[in-house]
């Protein structure tokens, strides 16, 4: 389900970049993305692919390459284990159906620029739809990145016909030269960080998130492999001012409510764990995407939490403890009856 990406010739010596994909294994990473054509590698490339070629079998990773067809007549891949080759620039749609009979790897589509016709083409000269799987682009200009109605538009024609899809997310600790601004697939990606992002696509209906920059750092990793399919982990910056049992409230597994409100996530769990008074403190005005929690004045009501989808006016019963505003994509998408917890900040 997540993955990273490695890069010969560029920014990262082959030293920092099987140190990478060593780390990434130890933390739980099982899939890696490996670029075959990049315009601006060095004179080390090709000796540098083959020895992360070797790492990455070594330490038994899936390995997804991307190649074109100059790279793909020039290496002579019976010498290395993969998983799926992304074909990119030179194939036309017969070379593909021929080469998707192949048994020893998968055949991977681009998501982002294929079209139905060209998959009928595909299966009309014979290509072998179990053995297809498909990745989106990433993009390296600011701008330039997909949006979320045409990414689920090109997944879908995919998913009719039975084929998993993957895309990108950026990291902010080494981003990918020369343009370094980041390597997601959805433009609206470019500054969050892998692990919001990377939830993001997920419940966009994607299969398999891989991390497009050169390198992530070990918290962003860390951060990263923590992220499930039944948890939305949603990053906050608390308030410094909050009580011991507010943090306690907020370190909580939550579920959203069946019936939460129309413009709230309403937590079924807070309330009915709360352990100690809740005075009350910064009753301000209640912004978009704050996390509030009902403090004594409210009664009955003490310690329901809340994270709020508008604005709301200040209320002397309720205490507004953290801003969860860079998740705002993620908030959106907690339907009634979701787990959810929070990873504070600097913590």
């Amino acid at each position: 389900m997540l993955g990273i990406s490695v890069y010969a010739g560029l920014d990262l010596s082959l030293e920092e970049n099987i140190k990478y994909l060593e780390e990434a294994k130890q933390l739980g990473i099982e899939n890696v993305f490996l670029s075959l054509h990049i315009p601006e590698v060095n004179n080390n490339f090709l000796t540098e692919v083959k020895e992360l070629l070797l790492t990455i079998n070594r330490l038994n990773l899936n390995l997804t390459a991307d190649i074109s067809k100059k790279y793909f007549e020039n290496i002579n891949l019976n010498k290395f284990n993969f998983d799926a080759l992304r074909l990119d620039f030179g194939f036309n749609t017969q070379e593909i159906s021929e080469l998707s009979q192949n048994k020893d790897y998968k055949i991977n589509l681009n998501a982002s620029t294929l079209t139905e016709s060209d998959l009928k083409s595909i299966i009309f000269h014979g290509g072998n739809l179990d053995n297809f799987e498909a990745s989106h682009n990433y993009y390296p200009r600011e701008e330039t990145g997909l949006s979320k109605e045409l990414l689920l538009k090109k997944n879908n024609v995919l998913k009719k016909y039975g084929i998993e899809v993957a895309a990108f997310v950026p990291a902010k600790y080494k981003k990918r030269p020369p343009i370094k601004a980041g390597l997601p697939t959805l433009e609206k990606h470019r500054f969050l960080t892998p692990q919001t992002a990377a939830q993001d696509l997920l419940k966009l209906g994607i299969d398999k998130v891989y991390i497009g920059d050169s390198r992530a750092s070990t918290d962003e990793l860390e951060d990263f492999t923590a992220v499930n399919k039944d948890i939305t982990i949603i990053p906050v910056k608390v308030f410094e001012s909050i009580s011991q049992e507010e943090k306690r409230l907020l370190n909580l597994v939550h579920k959203n409510r069946q019936d939460p409100g129309e413009y709230i996530i309403r937590s079924e769990t807070a309330r009915k764990s709360k352990k100690n008074k809740i005075i009350p403190n910064n009753n301000i005005k209640r912004f978009k995407h704050a996390v509030t929690i009902d403090n004594c004045n409210y009664q009955r009501y003490e310690g329901d939490l809340q994270i709020l989808k508008k604005g709301y006016p200040a209320d002397k019963r309720i205490n507004v403890v953290a801003d969860a505003g860079d998740s705002a994509v993620l908030i959106e998408k907690i339907k009634e009856g979701d787990k959810f917890k929070f990873k504070i900040k600097g913590e």
